[in-house]
């Protein structure tokens, strides 16, 4: 209520809204004291109760991870489909794998690591979870991992809520109900005052008084105002008094204003101060209080200066730090923070005083070395920096490992303004990750020229698609069994009207790191989509067609709309198509992947896992991804069958997929000898040179006309 109207309302109701008020407060301490205890109980109760089955699992699951029986430890797990509260089990191995696990159906999660986890239970906004030692004769062989929801807890909070509510309710009314009454004993004595001083105020007669005998603070005001009355005459003679009063104060404000100023005299001297800090922090790393960028260029540009004058030589180095994203994501900003002040003291103790380390901002740091005799004196610095960080940084109990890439720009070879330095010095640090990391490489005109070639190429990708120059070729997949092309595989071929094809291993990467490739990805989708239906309408309704996917078309919000889209352009139906992921692809966000490639399984289509044992080949990551069919990659066909590891590794691949009832594709047949080494391990759908190269859709036409005549064709070369 705003105060200035709580102010214009008659006093018999600022009385009862203070009762109500004082009231309602009191009950809703009183109520928050009961609920929090009583929540802390619950807490407890589902505690105990969690830790009861934990230990129940651990007892019964110590025999199985001794003796590395998993399906004795998942039936242990077992008995958690009738507890409705579990969401999910594990086991851990104490190599942190997991042994055994149980996920509630519908519930999407990862279960956490294990390897840092000690005896204890955390309870979060919608679950709890709790960590148990699985001991074998007083050693520790394991850790069980519950998670629960919160129902109990949430509905014990709704039911007792509902109590408060009641009584709150309940409570208040009959406090309004004795406040109103009550009140009376207070307001009828101030309304007859009220009533005698407008009276007075109206008639000009101060022989009127206030009839009241109570001895209370309201007798008193009754007492006091009547005494009021009675002096009125002396108001002459206070008036006075007044006057002199007011003079003093004058001359008490006027010493007061002189103190004022000598404070605004220090206020002045400490708004300079704020200001010398304003500066400072305009110029400085709040994390690290390393330089930043503006006050590292302002240095840059001095240096240049000097050195112009004096002929003589700077070096920038510019540092990145390898994968230092993983220890903020996994441990948190904080530990990230504490890494970055570590390694910010270990730079500036590692150079020379002269020498400028500062902090572009995330995990990217940058060096100053001015006055150098030569560009080795800045490599030995760079060696020098890597070496300083080679020692683990402790926090909080965890030993932390980091490096860095360096990139070194030296003037005048490599740049003669800071702009072109720190470019140049950019440009080699990325060369150095590609080389490894934990490297310091130089600058050369190669590295600025490659720069400029895949920014020319993004161009003329730009204007590909404009023009109309990609195009789609098409590879054929025989079944072997019957000497049939059964599908085909969309390829995107790229014909520069000066440069001539391009290979895909050339500009894809760029098309990927551009985003090119979202609406590449769409055209590429509904074209194939519509041939594939011209050739349904040339009676060819048994034919399937395959298209790649990348990994941004993977995480691109609302993708599996775009291929229905495109389905229903081509008035296709989903179960003649498949898409084609390949296992980096699919791990790079796994989760996502998961859900994606589940909705477009659920339109119908077909997944097909691409270059299958050359990324993760995790059998694990396998089995979470929604797919129908794997395809082994031509590099373990190519050795095929001189090479014994070859062999053996595609006879376990295919072993794998029978296992999990998975369709196999064979990639990269190029002759007999592959093709019937393959025919006898019962695969029976192949591409590769032996049948075709990938060729124009016209081609295509013409070997589905060709084998649809008896004896008219036979597709092994």
């Amino acid at each position: 209520m705003d105060m200035r109207n709580f102010g214009n309302i008659s006093i018999r109701w600022k009385l009862t809204i203070l009762i109500v008020t004082i009231s309602s407060v009191s009950l809703l301490l009183a109520s928050l004291a009961f609920i929090t205890s009583d929540r802390i109980n619950t807490q407890q109760t589902v505690s105990n109760n969690l830790a009861t089955m934990a230990e129940i699992i651990a007892a019964n699951s110590s025999a199985a991870l001794l003796f590395r029986d998993g399906v004795a430890a998942q039936e242990t797990l077992g008995f958690l489909r009738s507890q409705q509260h579990i969401q999910a089990a594990a086991i851990y191995e104490m190599d942190n794998t997991i042994f055994a696990s149980y996920r509630k159906a519908g519930i999407d999660m990862e279960f956490p690591e294990s390897d840092i986890q000690t005896e204890n239970i955390l309870f979060w906004g919608d679950h709890v979870e709790l960590f148990i030692h699985i001991n074998y004769q007083g050693e520790q062989i394991g850790v069980v991992y519950l998670r629960s929801n919160m129902k109990a807890v949430h509905d014990r909070l709704v039911w007792f809520l509902g109590i408060v509510a009641v009584v709150l309710l309940v409570s208040l009314l009959v406090t309004f109900i004795l406040s109103a009454r009550l009140q009376r004993i207070i307001t009828d004595p101030l309304l007859r005052l009220s009533a005698i001083a407008r009276q007075i105020r109206i008639e000009k007669n101060y022989s009127l008084r206030v009839i009241g005998e109570s001895r209370d603070e309201l007798g008193n005001l009754i007492t006091d105002f009547n005494a009021m009355l009675d002096e009125i005459q002396s108001r002459d003679d206070e008036l006075r008094e007044n006057r002199t009063r007011l003079e003093e104060r004058v001359t008490q404000r006027t010493k007061e204003l002189e103190v004022a100023n000598s404070k605004l005299a220090t206020s002045k001297e400490q708004a300079e101060c704020v200001a010398r800090r304003m500066k400072y922090h305009a110029h400085h790393d709040a994390l690290t209080g390393l330089p930043n960028r503006t006050l590292l260029n302002d240095r840059i540009t001095t240096e240049l200066a000097h050195a112009r004058r004096q002929q003589g030589m700077i070096a920038v180095l510019f540092l990145d730090l390898d994968r230092f994203k993983i220890i903020n994501d996994s441990l948190g900003h904080a530990v990230g923070d504490q890494m970055l002040r570590v390694i910010a003291r270990r730079l500036s103790n590692n150079v020379r005083e002269e020498d400028t380390v500062a902090r572009l901002g995330g995990d990217e740091f940058m060096v100053l070395l001015p006055n150098i005799s030569s560009s080795s004196d800045a490599g030995r610095v760079a060696r020098k920096v890597i070496d300083c960080l080679i020692d683990p940084i402790s926090y909080n109990g965890h030993k932390l490992h980091i490096t860095t890439s360096i990139g070194i720009s030296v003037y005048p070879h490599d740049g003669t303004d800071s702009e072109t330095l720190i470019k140049h010095a950019d440009i080699s640090m990325y060369r150095a990750k590609e080389l490894g990391r934990n490297k310091a490489v130089y600058f050369t005109a190669e590295m600025n020229a490659g720069s400029r070639k895949q920014l020319a190429l993004e161009t003329s990708l730009r204007q590909a698609i404009e023009k109309n120059q990609l195009k789609l070729f098409y590879q054929p997949k025989i079944d072997i069994s019957r000497n049939t092309i059964i599908g085909v595989e969309a390829l995107l071929r790229w014909k520069h009207p000066d440069m001539g094809m391009i290979s895909p291993m050339e500009f894809i990467p760029v098309a990927e790191d551009s985003g090119l490739i979202v609406p590449i990805g769409e055209w590429v989708l509904k074209t194939a989509f519509a041939q594939l239906k011209q050739w349904h309408k040339a009676g060819h309704t048994d034919l399937t067609v395959a298209v790649n996917l990348s990994s941004v078309q993977l995480a691109c919000s609302g993708f599996e709309e775009v291929v229905e889209k495109a389905l229903q352009h081509a008035d296709l139906d989903a179960g003649m198509t498949e898409l084609e992921i390949t296992e980096n692809a699919a791990m790079e966000n796994l989760g996502s992947a998961i859900d994606v490639l589940g909705k477009l399984k659920n339109l119908g289509i077909t997944i097909a896992m691409d270059d299958f044992g050359t990324g993760y080949s995790s059998l694990s990551y396998l089995r979470q991804l929604p797919i129908d069919v794997v395809k082994i990659d031509q590099s373990f066909v190519r050795e095929i069958p001189d090479s014994h590891e070859d062999v053996l590794i595609a006879q376990a691949i295919i072993a794998m997929a029978q296992s999990l009832n998975l369709s196999l594709i064979v990639e990269g047949v190029e002759n007999v000898r592959q093709l019937n080494f393959f025919r006898q391990q019962g695969c029976n759908i192949v591409q590769g040179f032996l049948f075709s190269k990938p060729v124009e859709a016209g081609e295509i036409s013409r070997m589905l006309t060709a084998q649809s005549i008896p004896g008219t064709v036979n597709l092994v070369k």
